[in-house]
């Protein structure tokens, strides 16, 4: 499942005029470290927050259409990328996104790339983000889900010391017990495909679609939100919509088939709950 561009800049649309501040994450980390629980300095702690997360996986040039359609409504995200096997970033999606005003970070996937070593992740992880800096300032990181991968990067967090490393914290990091996070992770909100996109917190359960998403979160009262968007799956055009929802639907059924394999191959697994960063991971969907 994929969308069109057009549906997620309605939805920003339709929770600005709901009286939601939109933020990039660092905002988030600032505003805590001034005391002031709030992304701004004289805001009132009671306004609607939402904070924009972007992960680059792929087709950087779908980010850069993305950025720049929410620079010309006067917003700014936050855009984590992330690199090849050899170190490589997109440059000029990164230089791009980070001229138009938006917040640059590092997209890491440090412990599934060295298949579970931590002492080795931790090695990768300060090589790539010190990479990823030599292109655009990073305060804030993300972790790839990695879905195809035996070891998931969703609990590294712990391995490594942010402030030494100059970083203000983790998108996972973020305190989500009164705040909902929404990621399109899975191909839409609230995807049952979500494997383990999750955080220790307010979580969307269901699938819902942009529109359904506003109204959920506007008539919901929700006051603070993290809304995490994979740009790859808002296209601009038929044909690309198209190519984006089938490659969904292959990527999706691929997960089904190794989880299902991962579970036939290791019954631990399903003796003991799962979890990611303190919370319990949904059972993937059965299918008829």
């Amino acid at each position: 499942m994929a969308h069109p561009l057009h549906a997620y800049l309605a939805l920003l649309d339709d929770l600005r005029a709901a009286g939601f501040r939109c933020h990039p994450i660092r905002d988030y980390f600032t505003g805590n470290q001034a005391g002031q629980g709030a992304a701004s300095a004289g805001e009132d702690s009671d306004t609607r927050r939402a904070y924009l997360r972007h992960d680059v996986d792929r087709l950087p040039a779908r980010a850069v259409a993305m950025a720049e359609a929410e620079a010309a409504r006067g917003i700014h995200s936050t855009y984590y990328f992330r690199c090849d096997a050899r170190g490589r970033f997109p440059e000029a999606a990164m230089r791009r996104i980070a001229a138009l005003g938006h917040e640059t970070g590092f997209h890491y996937e440090c412990l599934s790339r060295t298949r579970g070593d931590r002492v080795a992740a931790v090695e990768c992880f300060a090589r790539e983000l010190a990479a990823c800096r030599a292109i655009v300032p990073v305060t804030t990181v993300s972790p790839h889900g990695a879905p195809l991968a035996a070891s998931s990067n969703m609990d590294f967090t712990a391995s490594i010391d942010a402030q030494a490393l100059g970083l203000l914290g983790d998108a996972t990091d973020m305190d989500f017990t009164d705040m909902l996070y929404v990621t399109d992770t899975g191909g839409t909100f609230g995807s049952q495909y979500n494997l383990r996109d999750h955080v220790a917190g307010r979580n969307l359960d269901h699938p819902i679609a942009p529109k359904g998403l506003a109204r959920r979160l506007i008539d919901g009262d929700e006051r603070r939100i993290v809304l995490s968007c994979h740009p790859e799956r808002w296209a601009v055009g038929r044909l690309a919509l198209l190519e984006a929802s089938a490659r969904e639907i292959a990527l999706n059924l691929l997960k089904l088939v190794l989880h299902r394999a991962r579970r036939w191959f290791s019954p631990a697994l399903n003796r003991s709950p799962s979890r990611v960063n303190g919370a319990h991971r949904r059972p993937f969907p059965k299918y008829s």
